[in-house]
């Protein structure tokens, strides 16, 4: 089974003055799509708000709102990074549920009634060394957390991409190894922006491979579990050229992966000012 984008790429979002790193892409509450994402002026420090923008169908067009959180955070944590990375919002009864990351690895959650409103302060899910862009799916009951960090792994520290899991996205399990890439060792995870969906009868996972930065490559991993995906040599089940960051949507029984321009240490077709998201669709065939 080879996963393939099955049409031209098109732009929905563009953002002229600001870069856009990774992202979330969901339907909310009032039936429109929206998309959240990491949003600066170029460089890594000015990354301290989110870019907001939605649309009433997936291909849009799309409305820019006002950036979210732009304030510095005042909520009494010890890490008080102003940068917000890799949102990732799940909708539950009625509530928002936005996860995001500050660096180096402080993962909070953020719940409002209102997207365009977060009043209360955050709660720290957890702290750990480079933990970061998550990808949370509900599958058999349980919110499935995937992200990526560095994990020793019989002694050796490797890129790997963890699951925690939970069934009220409030406590969440210890962390397991769901993916490990075993290709070297590593002090700093190059695996990131993970996304796992259940698709033409399997599950897959979608990673970014850092390493791998003069081609920009997004990895497919397919298994029979949304618990574990194959690693070694040639485990992989396909690669996408110049996909960075990738989402994966359902809208009308199809598949859809949107991409995000990031900035151009980490995707080589980033333009040198301004950002985009673009979409198409994908076909498992």
């Amino acid at each position: 089974m080879t996963p393939r984008i099955a049409a031209p790429w098109m732009r929905v979002i563009e953002y002229p003055e600001n870069h856009l790193n990774d992202f979330c892409l969901f339907r909310a509450l009032d039936g429109r799509w929206h998309a959240i994402g990491i949003m600066g002026t170029g460089t890594w420090a000015s990354e301290t708000s989110l870019f907001h923008a939605s649309a009433s169908t997936l291909y849009g067009p799309y409305e820019r709102h006002p950036a979210l959180l732009p304030d510095p955070p005042r909520d009494g944590l010890a890490n008080a990074a102003p940068q917000k990375h890799a949102p990732f919002v799940v909708v539950k009864d009625g509530l928002y549920h936005l996860f995001l990351r500050r660096p180096l690895g402080t993962n909070l959650l953020f719940r409002s009634r209102d997207l365009f409103h977060w009043p209360d302060p955050p709660m720290l899910v957890f702290e750990e060394r480079d933990a970061r862009d998550a990808c949370i799916q509900l599958f058999d009951g349980l919110y499935h957390w995937y992200y990526g960090q560095w994990r020793e792994v019989d002694g050796i520290g490797r890129s790997c991409i963890l699951l925690r899991r939970s069934r009220d996205l409030l406590h969440w399990s210890d962390p397991v190894v769901a993916h490990v890439d075993t290709s070297r060792p590593v002090r700093h995870s190059h695996l990131e922006s993970p996304f796992v969906i259940h698709a033409a009868g399997t599950w897959w996972l979608f990673v970014r491979d850092r390493a791998q930065d003069d081609r920009c490559l997004t990895t497919l991993f397919r298994s029979d579990t949304p618990e574990r995906f194959p690693s070694g040599v040639r485990a992989w089940q396909a690669e996408l050229e110049n996909v960075h960051a990738p989402e994966l949507v359902e809208d009308g029984g199809r598949w859809h992966i949107a991409r995000v321009s990031g900035p151009l240490d980490a995707f080589p077709c980033a333009p040198s000012n301004g950002g985009w998201i673009e979409i198409a669709p994908i076909h498992f065939s």
